[in-house]
């Protein structure tokens, strides 16, 4: 690992960043992976500053301290496909089996998302969340389905989202769960295979 007086890639002798935007990429990078082990509030930007190879004084420059990295973490990830459903443009199988792709894809974004269940936070969701409004859009597409015929439209949207979204992402939750129950790991690529397979005619069957 790269120590922060190691570092030559970022920062000059004289201790100014060369690489403003590296440096910021850097800790968003270490600070997944610490968040990911440790939740927010197990996290320490001393080990964010190691794992980066950068002086902890960067974190409070570019993000104010652990909170605002936190939160710069969260903002950029759900910027990115994987761990949220994002651009539902296939047909309701296809997408929910594409989300439960994207989320295998990236374990550290889901034990992100464990631990901010899990975490105490002062702060609600609140209305402006772009989250808020990505799911507005999730459930928009879900009665899209369910006028097109391809989802039933007996049940309310936002719940069938819930629990679309909960189909794929359960064993990735409950891995030693899933084991139990089918005797394979979600990260074995044959039960990938295989999951993704029953997540595909499970949809399909919704349609009326």
């Amino acid at each position: 690992m790269i120590t922060p007086d190691e570092d030559s890639s970022t920062t000059s002798s004289s201790g100014r960043e060369r690489n403003p935007e590296r440096s910021r990429e850097r800790l968003l990078d270490a600070a997944l992976t610490e968040f990911a082990e440790h939740g927010f509030a197990g996290a320490r930007v001393e080990a964010i500053a190691r794992r980066s190879g950068l002086n902890k004084q960067l974190i409070s420059h570019h993000f104010g301290g652990k909170r605002g990295l936190y939160d710069a973490v969260m903002r950029e990830r759900r910027l990115h496909a994987g761990g949220e459903l994002k651009g539902a443009t296939a047909g309701a199988p296809e997408t929910v089996a594409a989300f439960f792709d994207r989320a295998r894809a990236d374990p550290e974004w889901v034990r992100v998302l464990l631990w901010e269940a899990l975490d105490e936070h002062d702060e609600g969701v609140s209305a402006g969340d772009e989250r808020r409004v990505r799911y507005r859009d999730r459930i928009s597409w879900v009665r899209r389905e369910q006028d097109h015929g391809d989802l039933p439209d007996d049940l309310d949207p936002d719940l069938l989202l819930v629990s679309l979204l909960g189909a794929a992402i359960y064993p990735l939750l409950l891995p030693d769960v899933c084991e139990l129950m089918t005797g394979d790991r979600p990260d074995d690529p044959a039960f990938a295979e295989r999951y993704r397979r029953h997540l595909v005619r499970l949809v399909e069957h919704l349609a009326p």
